[in-house]
């Protein structure tokens, strides 16, 4: 059978028809059957060339035709490895831009191991090129592709509010506290006509550049990180919250159920499976027992939610006042000396000393950026702290829980509780989250 092979590396190349004229001129060569990959010529992992190769050594493959070589691939041990398969098979294989004749003859050899060997330069010279201008993006903090809803690019290339979306996107943010992603994407296309997939929301919420940061993805795997960079659209104080509530959000209608109060960390203490609400949302019992009885778990007790709230107040009101007192004792001698910011700042005015050269200057520029990164990092833990401070001091206020809602009473939990176990009959055990003291 004679089967032809295309490829394209992007789907933006197929949307121009560059594939369709690829298949076009296998089928006019006589191709009996034609497959085809949307991907880089580097890869080996290419679905349709491997499906190919199979065909080739079962004996069903007689000849395969292409339009160029590089088609194939873009790696010259690639290359020579597939010629090598064909060549053992005795498949005949078919470059229409390049006729050679007996492909496997010394001189079709050379011939096209010379033009593999310029597919992967070219290959290789497009890489150094992209490597270049993500360079020049990166030192220059530019955004890469489209910036996340709610803002834009200036001339610059830097994030900055959009002039209509920014308060969409405020309201988003807003409405993910009581929410599901399911539900706010149907609200934003039947309010505004776009349309965001919950999974795109998703996303979105855990884009770096809504906190006001720019990262890059290194070759290595590495995150470049540089904060504050632009304006941003969350707190980070916020976005830890949202992203421990989104995580455990009813995928039901909001409106027709109450949240749990502990989602993804109240655990039965008998077998470590989650406590589920049962009875109107009223109790909490044992997952693993509701699902399966006796033999899921023998914890079979229920608690009512009424409990569970009273007793995680009491710890955190007596934790609340602990921490207010030790900070209101502290003096300023307790402040503790930043070690790391020292070494930096002191290896900076070390290098600022010496004679200046490209190389010097290039670890000043860095070093700076790492200060710069290092104090905003700190700037951000401080006012998170500040935060959890202020909140701390006003649970033993009267009638703080009382006016709670159970959203925000389950916001309060996530921040401050990293477990709450329940051991049957009113046995609660609480493990409170560490927090910095200011």
């Amino acid at each position: 059978m004679r089967i032809g092979y295309a490829r394209v590396s992007t789907r933006q190349q197929a949307d121009t028809e560059a594939l369709d004229q690829q298949i076009s001129r296998l089928e006019k060569a006589g191709a009996q059957k034609i497959l085809y990959d949307i991907e880089s010529g580097r890869k080996d992992t290419r679905k349709d060339f491997n499906q190919i190769i199979v065909l080739a050594k079962n004996g069903v493959a007689t000849e395969i035709i292409v339009t160029r070589l590089d088609r194939l691939g873009r790696n010259v041990i690639s290359i020579h490895k597939t010629l090598e398969i064909l060549h053992k098979t005795g498949v005949k294989l078919t470059i229409l831009d390049s006729p050679l004749g007996d492909t496997n003859s010394a001189f079709g050899w050379l011939t096209i191991n010379n033009i593999a060997g310029l597919a992967e330069f070219e290959s290789r010279l497009l890489s150094e090129r992209i490597s270049h201008g993500t360079d020049y993006y990166r030192s220059n903090l530019k955004y890469f592709g489209k910036p996340p809803f709610g803002y834009t690019k200036d001339v610059d290339g830097k994030c900055i509010p959009h002039t209509t979306k920014w308060l969409i996107a405020k309201e988003i943010i807003a409405k993910l506290y009581t929410n599901s992603y399911s539900s706010i994407s149907r609200w934003l296309a039947e309010s505004f006509e776009t349309k965001m997939y919950p999974s795109s929301l998703r996303n979105w919420l855990h884009n770096p550049a809504l906190r006001g940061h720019t990262f890059y993805k290194l070759k290595s795997g590495e995150i470049e990180r540089h904060y504050g960079t632009h304006q941003a659209l969350i707190s980070e104080q916020d976005y830890e919250d949202l992203s421990k509530i989104t995580a455990h959000v009813n995928k039901k209608d909001p409106a027709k159920f109450k949240p749990h109060i502990l989602a993804g960390i109240f655990k039965c203490g008998v077998c470590g499976h989650a406590m589920t609400k049962t009875k109107a949302a009223l109790q909490f019992q044992c997952v693993q027992y509701k699902k399966f009885g006796k033999a899921g778990c023998s914890n079979g007790k229920t608690i009512a939610k009424s409990i569970v709230k009273t007793e995680v107040a009491k710890v955190l009101i007596r934790y609340a006042s602990e921490v207010v007192r030790e900070v209101n004792h502290r003096t300023q001698t307790d402040i503790a000396v930043d070690k790391t910011l020292i070494t930096l700042q002191h290896q900076l005015q070390t290098l600022q000393s010496l004679s200046s050269n490209p190389a010097i200057n290039l670890a000043i520029a860095d070093l700076k950026q790492q200060i710069k990164n290092y104090q905003q990092q700190n700037n951000t833990r401080e006012s998170k702290t500040e935060d959890d401070y202020l909140m701390l001091r006003s649970f033993a206020q009267a009638d703080f829980w009382e006016l709670l809602s159970d959203t925000e009473f389950k916001v309060i939990c996530l921040r401050f509780l990293e477990t709450v176990v329940f051991n049957g009959e009113r046995d609660i055990e609480i493990c409170l989250r560490e927090i910095s003291v200011p």
